[in-house]
């Protein structure tokens, strides 16, 4: 079956797998998970700048956590900005679940500042700088925990966003595609429009040297690669990826953080194919400075990309316009929880009902009149 798409989204790759996933999903009810980590890779100067300042971008995941909880922020002064102001892409996620009225999940994968929301515990701690070459603890624990978890979303909804907030993540990101062999060069993306790829190259090689990886080296072994080079959310979304596609269909919300969620996946159990597509932006997938579509080819033929076509180049506030300049494109699961809105309603819901509710929850959280 074929869905007469909206304008509000887009479809790269196999469109056929594409319209034969939406077919089974099409004006039927989802549910949204975030798995939020740290990895200390992401206070290392010149890495994130999901924080205003490198030590800030520890209390990122927990804020964002507690935006789509709690609709506020307790664990730190404000809400997470970039340098220069520019607002988490939590509010687009809490726009589109309040637009479609999804319920929320927050799963901890290992954080070292906790939020104040109830949330499913997977027994992870925080990650360590990936130049340790020993990164994060509790791997298979967690990839476990996730899949039973992914197995009991499934009883309930027709289909699962999974998403992240962890910053630092594109660093750990292209560090276990490279020990996995899906990526040779730097194709990641990053929440500035100055790409730090030279920064993130750099540290990576030390990380895979220091962990006595080869590239391509873990190709059959993404938990390894984890445990050595990545973060506390890859095996937690892996396992809830694995758990939920036998049962129903998985948007995977994210960036090229999530490809590395993916291609570990796919690795462990290429049977997910055929019942997962990747949920993003736009702004994502029109980045200059990463490469998206080359990456998703790399893991697999058919894994197809949905995109909403978000536009804030109309937005009063220029926070939000930063969007179009090149600024975060991604993260929080706002691309993925965009499209499962959009799904859920047949269609209903725009991008413009979409920018509408951005503008008041920006307006609400940032004290406008």
């Amino acid at each position: 079956m074929r869905i007469d798409l909206p304008p509000s989204l887009s479809i790269y790759g196999n469109e056929r797998t594409a319209h034969e996933i939406l077919s089974r999903i099409w004006g039927r009810n989802g549910v949204f998970t975030c798995t939020i980590a740290n990895t200390m890779t992401s206070t290392i100067p010149g890495v994130s700048d999901a924080g205003d300042t490198p030590e800030l971008t520890l209390f990122t995941p927990a804020a964002d956590a507690e935006m789509l909880v709690n609709k506020k922020v307790t664990c730190m002064k404000g809400i997470p900005i970039n340098p220069g102001g520019i607002p988490t892409p939590a509010t687009l996620t809490m726009a589109a679940l309040e637009l479609s009225d999804t319920p929320v999940h927050v799963v901890n994968g290992g954080v070292k500042v906790r939020p104040n929301i109830p949330m499913y515990d997977v027994g992870g701690d925080f990650g360590r700088d990936i130049r340790t070459g020993k990164s994060v603890s509790n791997v298979k624990e967690s990839f476990q925990k996730g899949k039973k978890l992914g197995e009991l979303l499934s009883k309930g909804y027709d289909h699962l966003v999974i998403s992240e907030s962890c910053a630092g993540g594109t660093t750990t990101a292209l560090a276990v595609m490279m020990a996995m062999g899906i990526l040779k060069e730097n194709l990641v993306s990053s929440s500035s429009p100055k790409n730090p790829k030279e920064l993130k190259s750099k540290l990576v090689n030390e990380a895979l040297g220091a962990a006595g990886i080869k590239i391509g080296g873990l190709a059959d072994d993404p938990l390894k690669a984890i445990e050595c080079v990545g973060d506390p959310m890859m095996s937690v979304n892996i396992g809830m990826m694995i758990g939920a596609a036998k049962h129903i269909p998985v948007i995977v919300g994210g960036g090229t953080q999530m490809a590395a969620v993916l291609a570990g996946a796919v690795a462990l159990d290429e049977s997910v194919v055929g019942n997962i597509f990747q949920g993003t932006t736009r702004w994502l997938v029109e980045d200059q400075n990463s490469d998206m579509r080359k990456i998703i080819g790399r893991i697999h033929d058919n894994i197809p990309i949905v995109y909403v076509n978000m536009d804030y180049s109309k937005s009063p506030y220029e926070g939000l316009q930063a969007y179009e300049w090149g600024y975060i494109k991604e993260g929080v699961g706002c691309g993925g929880s965009s499209v499962s809105a959009i799904i859920q309603s047949s269609g209903k819901i725009t991008c413009d009902d979409l920018l509408d509710k951005v503008h008041e929850i920006y307006r609400g959280i940032m004290s406008l009149s």
